[in-house]
């Protein structure tokens, strides 16, 4: 034990059989699998050990500890067992806390409060003998079509780089005693597959793949030290990533630094033959996988055998089996599991749902609820719900369903869907195929077949916070049938309330039996089955009406925004959604959740980031934009920004930017705001990107309350790939956007980098630091700009982007045009202002102008 675990590596590995090493590269999983009773050489790895068992946390343990001695006692050389299970919403297992899933975590915007997420489930996996989590996704989500954008942190690379970076930290650090493993997953371009079809190709350039889907992975490996990586099931322009060396072994470990774990996804080494043809049998597959870098397979179905016999046919040589098996062995020396492959049963916990973890639940999904729109009602605002609310009427298919409110991948789902669904355990499986093994495969076929923690539904939160308030319940139609008996008594409660919550949404499924998930995508992002009769039947009662969404995937909403006056996500919030949504409707706690996914007008506009919605072109239909922009939530208060600085006016390329402004609670009740900073490199070698995301913060301000904002952006934050340099910083001007949201700004900034390119390369800063500091909301800022910028004159004849540029001009145009910016504006930046007008159909007159460069004048004259 004391020798180096290089050396104990090499020692184990030089006795050990063919068998014995093809054994350490196998991941059966349960329950397709018995992994309880493993064969006389052991499994490197199993999967869903736990899960299939359906009993106390001291016995799930127990098992676990006799599944290891079966692997230290009872195989000849005695090497244990890598135990892993899902954990993106909790440890997948029976009485383990249900978090809400990763698309509601990613809305707090708040990575310390997931870090804590991903502690208390790492502490769970440690007591119970879990050593790997199959989670979290570090996939940039490009289609609101995909189903799996539910397990997403969203759109924006460095908010799910930032988010995934604090679930790993958390997860693997949570016990000092015991070492765990986060899986990352799908690396690489998994949600850009065409169509947004899941495990569809990919088509995606050197350049986007770098800079939007790489980058997130190489902020969990450099600043979050993730020990696990799983490949994505799609090929990349015809190269299946699970077999490919130059993505698992040039890009992953030369160039990112990974020097852990690569676990395929399941079935996916056998995909190289069955489904992409790359290999011409499943031994040649298992070949592919291994020499690309791939040192666990996880199978439905044994395939131990397929590899033993690619290397007795020469297809694997034995040094690439080696490097394999030694990885596998020294992941193992290095968590400690051949000194301590047992837990101690006493340390067990009685629950894995113990009050202070259900209380992190609820903080997490009040955090994540965001308030979409909230429009007055006889002049109020419709939220929060005052006290004379005398009747409510709570109606919608998800207002009273456990399985309404849970993730795909919590494990009432996913197991309840597996019960049903045999095949639902290979996600290579159709939908279409359940019909041959489960029946029907609807959303409204859900039942809950396994036992689970409590779970408080919205229908109960709402109860429970209404006090002495009647309140109705009517379900009024299903998820996804289009049976519409119950509308009719729907609507009789909407008429007897004084106001009526409608909770519509989606049902979580695998492959089947819902209508998102993995496998489940769409190309409408509407509202699934008759729900959008649901609410506008409701809606025309005149009762004032809240929507709550209960929901995975974002929709397209912009008929529900002209229509509804209040309009709440809780995504899928969780075993605490019901109390956490009721304690918003009541304004018990103020909604700060911000979209980390915009809500596109029309689905069939994507892939459309919000760094595109902006700008992008009409359809015949209508204009491609966004609903609900990315970075959008509203609040019960207001905020205000101010005194933007630039601490320099010209940064070297290699340096950083210091930024601060003052923000203010102006409103009468405390409150959060989500901080955010977009940047733009104005001109590069490469088409760069309107608006990116280069800093947030989450800040709490009492009413009245004010805080100076700062935030350092390394230079590196604006690194660009060239395919023939790699990562570089080019000299230029930088614009800053500071806001609320994407398209909610209220402060402009800009300041020039200097010097020549510099290569930044693989170790380049991938974070900016923001910090807060508590000030008088009427004191002026300590500090100026070194060089107050010289403004020049403005006339009719000066381009568009001459008028948004001015200091003084590019606000006067702005309130002209209420508010319109760079974004919407670009396509006319090489125009006079004059011309605009001329193209304006009459909206902007000639007079217009000249009353436009007069007021420059005198406000430039003036200062």
């Amino acid at each position: 034990m004391s020798l180096p675990v290089a050396d104990r590596v090499a020692d184990l590995l030089g006795r050990m059989t063919l068998e014995e090493k093809a054994a350490q590269l196998t991941a059966p999983t349960a329950p397709a699998i018995d992994v309880h009773n493993p064969p006389s050489t052991g499994w490197g790895a199993v999967l869903a050990a736990l899960a299939c068992i359906e009993s106390s946390p001291r016995e799930i343990a127990a098992a676990i500890n006799e599944l290891q001695r079966k692997h230290v006692e009872d195989t000849r050389l005695g090497i244990p067992v890598l135990v892993a299970e899902e954990a993106l919403v909790g440890l997948k297992i029976q009485g383990a806390t249900m978090f809400p899933d990763a698309i509601a975590q990613a809305a707090t915007w708040d990575p310390e409060l997931i870090g804590r997420m991903g502690a208390a489930i790492g502490t769970q996996m440690a007591r119970t003998g879990t050593r790997q989590a199959l989670a979290p996704l570090a996939d940039t989500a490009r289609d609101p079509r995909w189903g799996r954008v539910e397990e997403t942190y969203g759109e924006e690379p460095y908010l799910v780089g930032s988010m995934a970076t604090a679930f790993v930290r958390g997860l693997q650090e949570a016990d000092p005693e015991a070492p765990l493993i986060a899986t990352v997953k799908h690396f690489l371009g998994y949600s850009a597959s065409a169509g947004g079809r899941n495990t569809d190709s990919a088509s995606i350039g050197p350049r986007e793949l770098r800079e939007v889907h790489s980058v997130p992975f190489e902020m969990v490996i450099r600043d979050g030290g993730a020990r696990g990586i799983m490949p994505a099931y799609i090929d990349l322009d015809g190269v299946p990533v699970t077999g490919s060396p130059a993505y698992l072994t040039e890009l992953l470990r030369d160039e990112l630094g990974f020097d852990g774990l690569v676990v395929s996804d399941l079935g996916a080494v056998g995909q190289l033959h069955t489904k992409h043809g790359t290999a011409d049998s499943e031994a040649d597959a298992c070949a592919q996988a291994v020499r690309a870098g791939v040192h666990l397979d996880l199978v439905p179905r044994l395939t131990t055998g397929h590899l033993i016999e690619a290397v007795e046919s020469g297809l694997l040589t034995t040094a690439d089996l080696d490097l394999a098996v030694s990885t596998v062995l020294r992941t193992k020396f290095e968590l400690g599991l051949f000194e301590r492959p047992y837990v101690d049963l006493d340390a067990v916990p009685e629950t894995l749902d113990p009050s202070e973890t259900r209380a992190l639940a609820r903080e997490i999904a009040e955090q994540s609820i965001v308030l979409l729109r909230n429009e007055p009602v006889d002049g109020v605002p419709l939220l929060p719900l005052g006290p004379d609310v005398g009747t409510i009427a709570i109606i919608g298919p998800n207002a009273d369903r456990l399985m309404g409110q849970l993730g795909n991948y919590s494990y009432p789902v996913l197991e309840s869907v597996a019960k049903r669904f045999a095949l639902a355990a290979d996600p290579t499986a159709r939908a279409d195929e359940a019909v041959e093994f489960g029946g029907r495969t609807g959303a409204d076929q859900v039942r809950m077949m396994v036992e689970s923690v409590p779970v408080v539904t919205f229908l109960d939160g709402i109860r429970a916070r209404a006090g002495g308030a009647t309140v109705l319940y009517e379900p009024g139609c299903p998820v996804q049938d289009e049976d519409r008996s119950g509308i009719p008594a729907a609507v009789e409660a909407a008429r007897s309330a004084d106001v009526a919550v409608l909770v519509v949404g989606d049902q979580a499924g695998i492959n089947a039996f819902g209508t998102v998930g993995e496998g489940l995508d769409s190309f409408t992002c509407e509202l699934p089955g008759v729900q959008r009769e649901l609410v506008e039947a409701v809606l025309a009662t005149g009762t004032p009406t809240v929507v709550v969404l209960s929901h995975g995937r974002p929709y397209s909403l912009k008929w529900m925004a002209d229509s509804v006056p209040a309009i709440v996500t809780s995504w899928f919030g969780g075993e605490e959604a019901g109390s956490a949504t009721a304690a918003v409707l009541f304004g018990d706690v103020n909604p700060a959740g911000r979209l980390p996914v915009s809500f596109l007008d029309f689905g069939g506009s994507a892939p459309l980031p919000y760094w595109r919605a902006a700008q992008t072109p009409a359809y015949v239909e209508g204009r491609a934009g966004a609903t609900f922009p990315f970075g959008h939530g509203l609040s019960y208060t207001n905020f205000a920004y101010r005194d933007v600085e630039i601490s320099r006016p010209e940064v070297p390329v290699d340096g950083a930017i210091e930024l601060s402004f003052t923000v203010v609670n102006v409103g009468d009740r405390a409150g959060d705001e989500v901080v955010q900073v977009y940047g733009q490199d104005v001109i590069a070698r490469t088409a760069r990107p309107r608006r990116k995301l280069v800093a947030f913060q989450r800040v709490s301000l009492e009413a009245g309350a004010a805080v100076r904002v700062t935030a350092m952006v390394p230079a590196s934050m604006f690194a660009l790939w060239d395919s023939d340099e790699g990562w570089l910083v080019e000299p230029g001007k930088i614009k800053f956007f500071i806001g609320g949201s994407s398209a909610q700004i209220r402060l402009r900034a800009s300041v020039t980098l200097t010097g020549d390119v510099h290569h930044a390369g693989p170790d380049r800063a991938l974070t900016s630091s923001v910090s807060t500091i508590p000030v008088d909301p009427e004191a002026e800022p300590a500090t100026r700009a070194a060089a107050p910028f010289v403004a020049a004159p403005l006339s009719g004849d000066n381009t568009v982007l001459e008028w948004l540029e001015h200091p003084v001009g590019g606000d006067l145009l702005r309130g002209l045009l209420q508010g319109a910016d760079e974004e919407t504006l670009a396509p006319a930046f090489g125009m006079s202002l004059k011309e605009m007008a001329m193209y304006s159909g009459g909206r902007i007159t000639p007079e217009t102008v000249d009353r436009l460069a007069a007021q420059a004048h005198a406000q430039m004259s003036a200062e």
